[in-house]
């Protein structure tokens, strides 16, 4: 009779030989290989103020999905066109330390889509005006640095959720400018918050095989996926956003499934970010 250690061996050798046939062996019987339903996403966690020298920070983890972001706040001078706002920068940073699956160098085309649709999905969030110092002369730029420390698959609702908590955490000091000298001082000691015009909440689902939706997939069921879902619902329960990537056919009734379930996480993660 074989002992624990050589069944542990057989199955482990058996995923890394025929990885497709043992995620395979366990959706036909309506389970996942790490045990969890079809619809249920991992446990979320998240944390704010973990970086001290950002003026807001947060760490989200999903499972073993690890992902920081960092907001830096510096003085600048507005768009000729925007006079009365400030700006918000995002950029997603995914590197061979998170994952083998990246490599370093330049930005890939993952991360720069990432980056360009969260920067979007922030512009209903954040009120650029309040980021206004003196019309015309200076305002704040925020740079969001997202971080991916460890990719087990669905980083993207990691992303948003630690920004979304990073801006919840941001503290801007009183600014003010001198007119005759231009320059901006900042007094640290009175700090403000931005009000928010909504929060996010993200769930993404995932095609596997072409025949099985899961949520929230690891990096093992990324690598069957044939589409994904990302569904954004707001702090009313509207949808915000709805993306859908990849060559697999996701139909209306499946669409309408995954905003159902969208729902129930929103109160999950709401939570997370109390």
């Amino acid at each position: 009779m074989a002992s624990t250690e050589q069944l542990t061996f057989a199955i482990e050798t058996f995923k890394r030989i025929h990885p497709v046939e043992f995620q395979r062996r366990f959706l036909s019987q309506d389970t996942r290989h790490d045990g969890r339903a079809f619809l249920q996403f991992r446990a979320t966690h998240v944390v704010k103020g973990t970086i001290g020298t950002a003026q807001g920070s947060a760490t989200v983890r999903i499972g073993n999905t690890t992902v920081v972001c960092g907001i830096k706040a510096e003085v600048s001078e507005p768009d000729v066109n925007t006079p009365d706002q400030g700006y918000l920068a995002t950029n997603v940073d995914l590197s061979p330390i998170c994952s083998a699956n990246y490599r370093p160098g330049a930005p890939g085309d993952e991360a720069q889509v990432d980056s360009e649709h969260i920067f979007r999905l922030f512009g209903e969030v954040v009120d650029l005006k309040q980021l206004c110092i003196e019309n015309d002369q200076a305002v704040w730029s925020l740079s969001a640095d997202i971080v991916c420390l460890k990719s087990d698959g669905n980083v993207l609702d990691a992303a948003i959720i630690a920004l979304m908590a990073a801006v919840e955490d941001l503290k801007l000091p009183q600014a003010s400018l001198d007119p005759a000298t231009g320059v901006v001082s900042a007094d640290k000691a009175i700090e403000t918050q931005l009000t928010l015009r909504k929060r996010l909440f993200p769930a993404t689902f995932s095609l596997v095989d072409d025949a099985y939706l899961v949520a929230d997939a690891d990096d093992a069921e990324e690598r069957l996926t044939t589409a994904t879902l990302l569904v954004v619902l707001d702090d009313q329960g509207h949808l915000a956003n709805v993306w859908k990537r990849g060559a697999g056919t996701i139909d209306r009734p499946t669409i309408a499934r995954c905003i159902a379930e969208a729902k129930n996480r929103q109160n999950v993660v709401s939570s997370a970010l109390e």
